[in-house]
Parts: C-alpha cells; structure tokens; sequence
C-alpha cells in the first residue's frame, strides 16, 4: 500500500506531459509580465555580464595562443597551453576569450562539420574514460554508453576528431585529473592526450590512414594541474605555462589594480560614480580578491546586479559591495574588507575560503591538498 506522500505523487488523474510538452507548460507556469523598467534592468544586467577587460595576462595569452595556431601549419608537433591558477582568479574567462578567436569558428563543409577546436570542462572525476565520453559529446552531441571500455571510446573520438579536422582541444578544470586517481591511471591519461600532440605513427588509436596532423592542447586548472602533466616528460617538454598570478600592495600592482577598475567604472552605464578607482576601495579590492582581477571582476558584477535591482544610482560599498560579500564568504563583519572602518586590520583571506567564489561561478570545487590551501 502506497504511503501518504507517495499518493500524492503518483496521482492516477494527472496527465503526465512528455518531456517537449513540459518545458513550455512550466515556463508558462512560472512566467511574468515585465515591466518596461523590468526589460530595461534585465539587458542591463546583460551588458554589465559582456564586460571584460584586456589584462596583461589576456593580452599574453591570446598573442601566445594566436603563434601555437600559426605553428600548427608548419610544425609536425603541436604544444600545449596551460593556464594554472587558483579558484576564481580568472581561468574560465581566459578561455572563453581564447575561443573567441576568428579561425576556430565551427562550420559545415560539402563532406561534414569541421569543428577546428573542442572545448569540455574536465568531468569529476576525471578519468580516461570520462574523458573520452565528455569528448565525444561535445564532439557528436550524442552520449556512447558507459559500458564501453576506454579503447572504445577513444577509437571514436579520434575519429570524431580526424574527421572534424579538430585543431586544438581545450580542457577546463583539468586538475580533476588528480582526484583519487593512482598513478597509472593519470599516466595513461596523460599519454592519450600526448599522443594527439606529437602524433605516433604506431598509435593504435589513429584512424587509418589518417594523417600525421598534431593536436594542440589548453589546459587549465588550479595550480597543482603541473603534477599530472609531470607524469609524460615528452608532453611536459612541450607545455607553455601561462599562469594567473595576484596583484599585491606594491606601487606598480596598485596602479594596474586602479587601472583595471578604472575601465570597468564606466561600462557599468551607472548615471552616479560608484568611486571603484578611489585608494581606499582599490585597497578594499585587492583585500576581497587577494589581488586577482577576476575575482574583482566577480564581485562588481554582482554588486551591479543588485544595484540594478534596486534600482540604486551607483553600487554602494556597504549596500552592495559589503552584502554580496557577506553572501559568497560568510565569514562576518570583522573579516570583510568592505565594513571594516580601516581596511589594514581586515586579516588576509585564505585561499580555502576562495572556493565558494568558484562554486557560486558556476564551476565544480576540487579536492584541495593541504600544502596547496
């Protein structure tokens, strides 16, 4: 006999709709009717999350990235890109930028898709397998079963990628491959993904009479992802480390710090100065962040979210600043850099504590070793 809470769940007179009846029933459940001001405030927002900002790390990087593209037509090997940094520095939106390049745009051809670069995040955990199954859904759009043994796998994604012609494969939050895997398991991963960059003739792996075109590699992740690649010299040998690193209290870091918030103030299209470049809130910044842009980045943007909502002149220090702060951390008034009265005795933030930025970003938190917090 059904439980009270189970009869109310299997009710016999409810039409179950499928699954394309119901996306469009629960939005229509669900919708509102904006408001002029309501449609305005949400392509604000819009444009407010379209914002970046040309660091000196994304101007090395693309023009880094943009030569591996150009040697890919001549060199026999390719290379590969590693960008390691820790939780919410920045690496997600390095990326995105690097894919934003004109000659990896996908298209069709008379013979197929030519797909010039495959981007996946990293699935937890990270194995060979998993890998090769994330790879070949961004690849197909189709999902191969998870009963097929890892040679399987990889036997169709290359020839997924021989046929798409695929250049560059570009793997995010790459440090899961080190999450509860021994050692054999991330050599054999590391190999799989050597064998694309310096091509083996003898690989068994390679599509028949493919030819001997190398892939390159970006990979990024927190900064310990060098442990992994340290497990195929031959790759090592080949990688180009491209890391994050943090602004601190100096002179000159206080500058591009000022700088970099400078270019952002005026984008917001706030009709008030919100004073983001002002000494004391650069001070504040460099605090909240540990001196990283892209969490700085992070933080305006939803201090201007919720200005917006509320429909404020400007982002307030204490009424947006000091509020999403406390909502990300948690961790009470003496230790956020944006209520403390001076901002010298606001103790640092450890890196731990930067997780939950990362989490509320949207991407996945990783196992993290004592000695690397």
């Amino acid at each position: 006999m059904l439980q009270a809470h189970e009869a109310d769940i299997f009710r016999p007179d409810v039409t179950v709709l499928a699954p394309q009846e119901a996306v469009p029933a629960r939005r229509e459940r669900f919708a509102t009717r904006l408001s002029p001001q309501d449609l305005e405030r949400r392509a604000w927002k819009r444009r407010v999350n379209t914002i970046h900002v040309n660091t000196d790390v994304v101007v090395k990087a693309v023009a880094r990235f943009d030569q591996m593209l150009a040697d890919l037509a001549d060199d026999v090997e390719g290379q590969c890109l590693v960008v390691p940094a820790p939780s919410g520095a920045g690496k997600s939106h390095l990326l995105a930028r690097l894919q934003m390049r004109p000659s990896l745009v996908p298209f069709r051809d008379e013979v197929g898709p030519v797909r010039p670069l495959v981007f996946i995040k990293a699935p937890s955990p990270c194995t060979l397998k998993t890998l090769g199954l994330a790879l070949y859904v961004a690849l197909t759009d189709l999902e191969l079963s998870a009963t097929l043994k890892e040679h399987d796998i990889w036997r169709r994604v290359r020839h997924q990628m021989h046929a798409q012609l695929v250049s560059v494969v570009m793997v995010d939050e790459f440090h899961h491959a080190l999450r509860g895997r021994t050692g054999d398991e991330r050599r054999a991963l590391v190999e799989t993904l050597k064998n694309l960059v310096i091509p083996d003739p003898n690989d068994p792996l390679r599509p028949p009479g493919a030819e001997m075109r190398p892939i390159s590699l970006v990979l990024s992740g927190m900064p310990w992802l060098r442990r992994v690649l340290k497990e195929d010299f031959q790759l090592l040998r080949r990688c180009i480390f491209m890391p994050i690193r943090p602004l601190g209290h100096s002179a000159a870091c206080v500058k591009k710090a000022t700088k970099f918030l400078e270019l952002i103030e005026p984008r917001l299209g706030f009709p008030a100065p919100s004073g983001l470049s002002e000494h004391d809130m650069v001070q504040r910044m460099l605090k909240a962040s540990a001196g990283y842009t892209g969490r700085m980045m992070h933080l305006v943007k939803k201090a201007a979210f919720r200005a917006i909502r509320s429909g404020a002149p400007s982002i307030s220090q204490l009424d947006h600043l000091a509020f999403v702060f406390d909502e990300i951390f948690e961790l009470g008034p003496h230790r956020n850099p944006f209520r403390v009265p001076d901002i010298s005795t606001c103790p640092k933030l450890k890196e731990i504590e930067f997780d939950k930025l990362t989490r509320l970003m949207g991407t996945a938190q990783a196992d993290i070793d004592p000695d690397d917090a």
